[in-house]
This record gives C-alpha cells, sequence and structure tokens, in this order.
C-alpha cells in the first residue's frame, strides 16, 4: 500500500496532470532517507517511493513535462497510527497533524521538489551520510527503546 498505491494513481493519472500542469504530492519520512529500528519493511516502502518519485521527476523535466512532484518527508507525526506504533519505543515528542497538514500542502502549492516537517528532519538527512556512527548511535542508544 505505501508503494505500489502511489506508483499506481500516479501513473494513471500522468496524462490529465500533463493537460492541467498538475501536482503529484508524495507522503514520505524521515524513516524512507535513514532507516530506524522496529521499521524495516516500512522504511524499504518509504525508500522505493523517494526512487520511484524522484527518478519520474527526472524524466519529466527531460521531457519538460507541466507536472511538479513535491516528495515530503515527514518526522513524527501525531497521528493514531504514529502514535500506537511508536508507542513505548520512541523517546520524542510528536508534531501536531495539523501543522504538518498545513506543511504538505503549502510544499505542493508551491511546486516544491522536497518538503521537510519539523524542523529536525532538513538536518538528520543532511547529514545522514557524513556522520553515520553518530547518527546509528543516535537512534539505537537515545531515541528508541527495545524491550
Amino acid at each position: 500500500v505505501n508503494f505500489i498505491s502511489y506508483v499506481d494513481l500516479a501513473t494513471a493519472a500522468l496524462p490529465y496532470l500533463t493537460q492541467t500542469k498538475g501536482s503529484i504530492i508524495v507522503l514520505s519520512s524521515l524513516t524512507g532517507k535513514t532507516p530506524i529500528p522496529f521499521a524495516a519493511p516500512y522504511a524499504a516502502t518509504k525508500f522505493a517511493l523517494e526512487g520511484f518519485f524522484v527518478a519520474l521527476r527526472h524524466e519529466l523535466t527531460m521531457r519538460e513535462s507541466p507536472i511538479s512532484i513535491t516528495l515530503c518527508i515527514l518526522g513524527l507525526i501525531d497521528t493514531q497510527s504514529a502514535m500506537e506504533k511508536t508507542k513505548d519505543k520512541v523517546s520524542m515528542s510528536a508534531y501536531p497533524a495539523k501543522d504538518a497538514a498545513f506543511a504538505v500542502v503549502s510544499a505542493g502549492a508551491r511546486r516544491v521538489k522536497e518538503m521537510y516537517y519539523p524542523w529536525y528532519v532538513w538536518p538528520a538527512c543532511f547529514f545522514r551520510d557524513w556522520f553515520p556512527q553518530m547518527r546509528d548511535w543516535v537512534y539505537v542508544r537515545t531515541l528508541y527503546h527495545y524491550g
């Protein structure tokens, strides 16, 4: 669902989006940029989203298509599903879903290529490959709990 539905819907909509100069907004996750404990299958689907939609964006650009693709990379948002899945496993605060929704809609309207919400998501993505040992230590020792 996290990957195939996005691909099927976007592919089916491409002709209409071309005619209307439309936009595709993809909801992804920090987990799709830097995987976290206890979420391997989820991380795989989010990595796949980025791979597919960034490649599609390049193809559309080469064809001079008017379609924009905005990849939204979200951190921990206080949705019911996220709160249930992270209960007793995460020691960070969730950010309001209402604010995340506003950030997503705003980014899509501005046709930006990538949007990061909340504030800590961009530095986590930017520095992930510079300091992999530190990243792994922070994830395993401070942010996530096992047991």
